[in-house]
């Protein structure tokens, strides 16, 4: 069913409405050829009553001729002869004016079959001549007369018959049949008429004459009450009358003396008496016949008159309602349409305009999918709207990050700097520390030969000048060993003070190294401090010495407190070689520290310069989603 999608909004609209259209189309067609076909009907049967009552009169004068011919043959020609040859002149004349009526009609009507049932009849017209010389000549008898003109007849009233079977009026169909029973009941009439005109003139029943004329009787009884039945209840109410007059009871009381005479014979009726008796009977029912082809043909006419008005009404209707349909559905398909065009048309130029709301005329369901479309921009708008605000917090906290993170990249690289030369600073304190160590002991050792002289120099009082100029000369050398040492210690002290102040810088990763620091700091301070003792030790060797030139005669006692002075300087430059080793493993330990705190630094900037790079791309997308953001106008 993909297909459907590919077709537009006013084909589908117009798929969906042809067949409606169509429906109606074909049954606004049917009605209207059903009620054209009824109004051709019932002017069909119109056209037939106008034939049937030229028909009617042709039987109406076969029936008298028929019963004038009985007299004739049962008198012997005694009787009717002058009647029967005025009779077969209006016999003719009826036949004319059939003929007449029969070339009139329409000649698609004589193609229909009803028309079949007056083979019989037009063969026997064929045969009226030769009949007429054969009654005129008596050589026919009755019976064989009164058979050819009833079925000449009877071809005429079965022509009558089938128009009941044209009608599909039901109202119409019981007036045909009406018409017909009454037909019918006047052809028994005649038979009747003719059957007793020749038992009159004869005065008595032949063979088979009384079953016939029971027979006769009978027929006339069920064919006045089909007339009854099939009559409206004015007809039959005029039909009752109509037989009751003195005229039809006249002809009813004759019959009575044929049937209480049947057996003997001898009815002493005139027959030219009985002929007109029965004929004033037939002339009542000829009045009536007339009176209900006159009903059926104004009805026919009144039928075909409101088929006609009917199918033109329901044309005229049926248009009205289609172009109604159809114009109503060309509102319908332009309003849809042009809401779908308009709507179409307000989303294609929103471009990012969530402002702008689609139109909704009514209550339908485009004006239903229009609204919800409205809504739903409206969540969106809302949305869009938190969107561009956090949108605008995000690249302020993002272009915050990224400089933050490059000035932190930037301080984290001097920092790896300063690392690195503070490692080296403490790389040249170690070797500085590791010379002074050397230098304390060699002190030391030489505190120990001193020591050795100052005894040997109770011995040797003779050589005490000499050993004063060699006191003198390793004193000068001690002054310069405490002086290195001294500039050794207040270097170990400025170093210490720029670890400390690196360590500061370095936050929670230097924490351990200021702790270094500050040891170094306290031995560089006690370096100084022995050495500032040492300093002044060897002055005041120095002064002795000097004093010892002048009071050498004292030397003894000099050389006792150099001596124990000796004792002190050699625990002193101990102390400080101690102290040199400690502070040379404490450097160390700091050094190893420091090359570890450069590795972390240099992992931090690299950390550092990943988030960087990370906090600048993210700056970029917050700067992208800013400007996306920013095309919808909230």
């Amino acid at each position: 069913m993909s297909w459907i999608y590919r077709i537009s909004m006013k084909t589908k609209l117009f798929i969906a409405l042809m067949p409606l259209l169509l429906a109606m189309f074909w049954l606004a067609g049917s009605g209207m050829i059903s009620r054209i076909n009824n109004e051709q009907q019932m002017n069909t049967i119109g056209e037939l009553t106008i034939l049937a009552r030229s028909a009617g009169d042709v039987v109406h004068q076969l029936q008298r001729e028929r019963g004038m011919s009985a007299g004739f043959i049962g008198s012997r020609g005694q009787s009717f002869r002058e009647e029967l040859v005025t009779q077969q002149k209006l016999t003719d004349d009826a036949l004319y004016k059939l003929n007449q009526t029969l070339a009139s009609t329409n000649k698609d009507l004589l193609k229909n079959k009803i028309f079949a049932t007056l083979d019989v009849f037009k063969d026997n017209i064929q045969q009226l001549k030769s009949t007429r010389n054969s009654i005129s000549d008596l050589n026919i008898d009755t019976p064989q007369s009164s058979q050819f003109y009833t079925q000449t007849i009877s071809g005429m009233l079965n022509f009558v018959g089938g128009m009941i079977h044209l009608s599909t009026s039901g109202s119409m169909a019981n007036e045909l049949a009406a018409y017909y029973s009454i037909l019918n009941l006047k052809e028994q009439a005649g038979v009747e008429r003719a059957l007793l005109s020749n038992i009159f003139s004869t005065n008595s029943f032949g063979d088979g004459q009384f079953r016939m004329f029971s027979d006769v009787v009978g027929k006339q009884g069920a064919w006045l009450t089909a007339a009854r039945r099939f009559s409206s209840p004015s007809q039959a109410s005029e039909l009752d009358s109509a037989l009751k007059s003195v005229d039809a009871v006249r002809a009813l009381k004759l019959r009575e003396v044929a049937f209480d005479k049947a057996d003997q014979g001898g009815f002493s009726v005139n027959p030219s008496d009985w002929f007109k008796a029965q004929t004033q009977r037939i002339e009542i029912l000829r009045t009536l016949e007339n009176h209900a082809a006159d009903t059926l043909q104004r009805h026919a006419e009144s039928l075909a008159h409101d088929a006609r008005v009917d199918w033109q009404s329901f044309i005229a209707i049926s248009l009205i309602a289609m172009l109604v349909a159809i114009m109503f559905a060309v509102t319908v398909v332009r309003s849809i349409q042009k809401q779908l065009t308009g709507t179409l048309k307000t989303i294609a130029e929103m471009d990012g305009d969530l402002t702008r709301r689609l139109e909704v005329p009514g209550s339908d369901e485009l004006s239903a999918l229009n609204s919800a479309y409205n809504q739903a921009i409206e969540n969106i708008q809302c949305i869009v709207q938190e969107i561009k605000s956090g949108a605008v917090i995000l690249r302020g906290a993002s272009s915050d990050i990224a400089a933050g993170n490059q000035d932190l990249a930037q301080r984290t690289d001097e920092q790896a700097a300063s690392i690195v030369e503070t490692a080296a600073s403490m790389e040249q304190i170690s070797s500085n520390i590791t010379q002074t160590a050397g230098n304390a002991r060699e002190a030391e050792r030489l505190t120990q030969e001193m020591e050795r002289d100052v005894q040997e120099a109770n011995r040797v009082s003779n050589e005490a000048s000499q050993s004063m100029v060699a006191i003198r000369s390793s004193s000068e050398q001690i002054a310069q060993i405490v002086t290195s040492i001294d500039e050794i210690a207040f270097q170990t002290n400025l170093l210490a003070l720029n670890a400390a102040v690196e360590a500061a810088r370095a936050g929670e990763l230097g924490k351990g190294f200021a702790v270094v620091a500050m040891e170094v700091r306290n031995l560089s301070q006690r370096c100084a401090r022995e050495a500032n003792l040492i300093r002044g030790l060897v002055n005041q060797n120095m002064d002795k010495i000097g004093e010892g030139v002048t009071w050498v005669t004292a030397s003894a006692t000099a050389l006792k407190a150099a001596a124990d002075n000796s004792g002190r300087m050699r625990q002193y430059v101990g102390d400080i070689a101690h102290a040199a080793m400690e502070q040379s493993l404490g450097v160390s330990q700091v050094h190893q520290a420091l090359n570890q705190l450069e590795q972390v630094t240099q992992q931090n900037a690299a950390l550092v310069s990943q988030a960087a790079a990370a906090s600048q791309m993210l700056d970029g997308q917050s700067e992208a989603m800013s400007r996306l953001v920013d095309r919808f106008i909230a």
